[in-house]
């Protein structure tokens, strides 16, 4: 076998991109991005694999499933990188990542089941590496069901790839996040940030939780989610309490309004490439300050032309955090907005589903209105 970089040269170039001096060798940093690249495109081939075994345990359980992949941002591979000092490049276990949004929790969980059996899933000894984040979510809220697989790459040796499966309200919640850190600056997802919206993602996977303890409670008609949801909330003073907060912490940071406000400001040149279903890799560049998304499409067997043009691209913004650089591809019927909104800026699912909470909890509490007003200095 005679790789491009050795491992020793794939952990270096990780170390050299969290180095202080990072900025003042251009030549070195050149370097150790050409490594990073070259380390992430050995991941495509297993990254494939892993979705197609995740589309095979998936379509016989919910043929309505959206899948996607993607190959870990620069950014946040170094971010990463920085926020767990004793990991290594070279061992980090998400670099591809593939993902599947399914209808429910109840056929989730049917999939999580049929893919434990696969050896892929299992190490030497028979465990398995995964983490129910529905059953314990994140601090943050984050709520999915993570698994990291085995996949062999084109030397036949093993890649690490984990496999997301979320429903489709705990995707709308994540999107919803992310869109925030990408017009804010922030880094929710890292659980980094302001407080109050870190407190306000929080309570709202609460109450999205809340509403998925309901049978297909995603499929049923607006009036019908929103009587059922109001009944959960007579019935659970501390939901109550917490949907209480989220109206209070919409009102304080203007929740629905930047979010529609994201949405409205950003200006697909590429309009078409949102909705169109493609097969292969899609290079999105989003300019948050600019408001506008652009993309760069390749087919299945273009891949080496795609890592080209993705590195070249991060190391033009590297440092410009206003800027977001993201390679991912779909089979979403519709197209890379159904399955990456964030990108977009389209929080309608999100928004959909805060709207019930916020329209019941203030028919539940008539006087509540008064109180934000009074919260807010108005």
């Amino acid at each position: 076998m005679n790789h491009k970089y050795s491992g020793k040269q794939i952990t270096k170039a990780g170390e050299f991109l969290l180095s202080d001096e990072i900025f003042d060798d251009q030549p070195k940093l050149n370097y150790a991005m050409e490594v990073m690249s070259y380390w992430r495109f050995q991941h495509e081939q297993p990254l494939e694999k892993a979705l197609s075994i995740l589309k095979a345990e998936t379509i016989p359980n919910d043929r309505t499933a959206i899948f996607a992949k993607r190959l870990k941002r620069y950014a946040s591979i170094v971010s990463k990188l920085r926020r767990f000092p004793q990991m290594k490049l070279k061992n980090m276990q998400d670099i591809g990542g593939c993902r599947a949004i399914v209808s429910n929790q109840k056929k989730l969980y049917q999939i999580t089941r049929a893919l434990r059996k696969r050896t892929e899933f299992k190490n030497s000894s028979g465990k398995i590496r995964f983490k129910d984040y529905i059953k314990s979510p994140k601090e943050d809220g984050y709520r999915g069901y993570h698994l990291v697989g085995r996949f062999s790459d084109i030397w036949g040796e093993t890649k690490l790839i984990e496999l997301q499966l979320r429903t489709t309200i705990q995707h709308d919640w994540a999107t919803a996040l992310e869109i925030v850190d990408l017009f804010t600056g922030q880094a929710l997802k890292s659980s980094q940030g302001e407080q109050d919206w870190k407190d306000f993602f929080k309570l709202v996977s609460e109450n999205f939780s809340a509403m998925e303890d309901f049978h297909l409670f995603s499929e049923k008609p607006a009036e019908e989610k929103l009587n059922l949801y109001r009944e959960k909330l007579r019935s659970d003073s501390n939901l109550k309490a917490a949907a209480e907060e989220v109206a209070f912490y919409e009102a304080d940071l203007g929740v629905v309004k930047k979010l529609r406000a994201f949405a409205h400001s950003l200006n697909a040149a590429d309009q078409h490439i949102s909705e169109k279903k493609f097969e292969g890799y899609v290079l999105l560049r989003v300019d948050t300050k600019k408001s506008t998304i652009q993309s760069t499409l390749f087919k299945n067997e273009e891949t080496r032309e795609a890592e080209k043009l993705y590195l070249r691209l991060e190391k033009e913004t590297v440092d410009n955090n206003e800027i977001v650089i993201a390679l991912v591809s779909t089979t979403a019927v519709g197209g890379i907005k159904e399955a990456y909104p964030n990108y977009f800026a389209d929080s309608t699912d999100f928004l959909h589903y805060l709207t019930i909470i916020l329209t019941a909890i203030r028919t539940e509490k008539p006087n509540l209105l008064i109180r934000m007003l009074k919260r807010t200095g108005l």
